[in-house]
């Protein structure tokens, strides 16, 4: 076994820009930039001594009922689950009625892929890789897909597709549905479906019931089918083999016994296709007090049973505004394994923040953690956050 010391720093800048005016029609345009630099000043055989890149770069235009965006975005939900492209993405509909949506463009290549040391583990070629290889021709990794839908008061469902491709071929497409339901106030229905078209089999399907039959309780039960293994790029040999489908149902309970106390519980049983059944389960204790100077604190314990090893958890988080400019948070969990992992029965998690803010529009955040795990000793991580909100009021004009 090795060890390795490593101090990695990260910068981070994003910028959102809404209700932009543009030349032709006031308010119409969003422009969205993110992008992350890191300095690794300690030697390493994975990590280049510096590095970044640009996470999203978009301008929106909205005219009326259509919209289009162009530059480096991403598509997330139905069929398309989550991806990143340089493309464009456009829509018509607005609140009721029919709405569509369709994109397309180059795919943002994993970056990580390009690393020297990376061992490509399940590639295509059916080799692990220690090398960087040829680059990836841009040309060969694409994606487009679209969304139809119609939505009214109590009822709305869509339609999706998702087509993508990478250097070898096809990696994935899918078609998704979704639908939702409010037949009374009280109680809500949904159902989620997606199906990879390679193999014409579902790669999950999930519905759920959601109800509040009385002011103080909400009940809640779901059932669902997956198959992680169709999630998996068809262009990894992993793909192929059949990683254990899986059901689940399980449903949930909150009951607010006070105004400020609330306590929560659900379990879940899984039933695996090649292997035992395991299961899940949580209960909790919710404490919120104060208006003006708010104070919430949540204490849960939860349980995982799973074919080959599973675990007990211990949560607790705090969080205090200490003044009208001030505020803080603490975070403890501790996961106490049935089986060790590399020696290491327990895992623990220690995180707080404190935030400060400078004005009404200006906002500083300090946070840090530390964590010990099977697969770090020590891991003591910190962030410093500056936020300025453009369009937040001046003093003496608050919304």
């Amino acid at each position: 076994m090795t060890s390795q010391t490593a101090l990695p720093i990260d910068e981070y800048v994003s910028i959102d820009a809404r209700d932009v005016d543009a030349p032709w029609q006031k308010d119409s345009l969003r422009i969205e930039f993110s992008a992350f630099g890191r300095l690794w000043p300690t030697s390493s055989n994975y990590e280049r001594p510096l590095d970044g890149d640009v996470q999203t770069a978009s301008v929106r235009y909205d005219g009326g009922p259509a919209w289009v965006r162009l530059g480096r975005q991403q598509v997330a939900g139905g069929a398309a689950r989550f991806a990143r492209f340089d493309g464009v993405m456009a829509g018509v509909g607005e609140g009721r009625g029919l709405f569509a949506e369709g994109y397309g463009g180059y795919g943002v290549l994993p970056r990580w892929n390009g690393q020297p040391g990376y061992h490509h583990l399940g590639s295509a070629e059916g080799d692990v890789l220690n090398d960087v290889g040829p680059p990836q021709e841009r040309g060969s990794n694409w994606l487009a897909g679209g969304r139809l839908g119609y939505t009214l008061p109590k009822v709305t469902g869509s339609l999706s597709f998702h087509e993508q491709h990478e250097t070898g071929g096809l990696a994935r497409r899918n078609l998704g549905l979704d639908a939702g339901a409010q037949p009374l106030d009280e109680v809500s229905v949904g159902a989620r479906a997606l199906m990879e078209m390679d193999s014409l089999r579902f790669a999950n399907v999930r519905g759920w019931i959601d109800s509040t039959p009385l002011p103080a309780l909400d009940v809640g039960a779901e059932v669902s089918r997956a198959e992680p293994a169709l999630l998996l790029s068809r262009q990894s040999v992993l793909s192929v083999f059949s990683t254990d489908g899986y059901e689940e149902a399980g449903a949930s309970v909150a009951v607010r016994a006070l105004r400020w106390l609330r306590f929560e519980g659900r379990g879940y049983l899984m039933f695996y296709d090649d292997s035992d059944p395991g299961g899940r389960g949580e209960v909790a204790a919710r404490i919120a007090t104060g208006e003006s100077l708010p104070t919430l604190f949540r204490v849960a314990y939860a349980r995982v049973i799973a074919p080959k090893n599973g675990y007990q958890s211990v949560r607790a988080s705090f969080s205090r505004r200490l003044s009208r400019r001030i505020g803080s948070t603490l975070e403890a969990y501790a996961y106490f394994y049935d089986k060790p992992i590399l020696g290491y029965s327990v895992s623990s998690v220690y995180a707080a923040t404190l935030s400060y803010r400078v004005c009404d529009p200006f906002e500083l955040l300090w946070g840090a953690s530390i964590a010990s795990s099977p697969y770090a000793a020590f891991d003591a991580q910190t962030l410093v956050r500056a936020t300025y909100a453009f369009d937040a009021p001046p003093p003496g004009r608050r919304r």
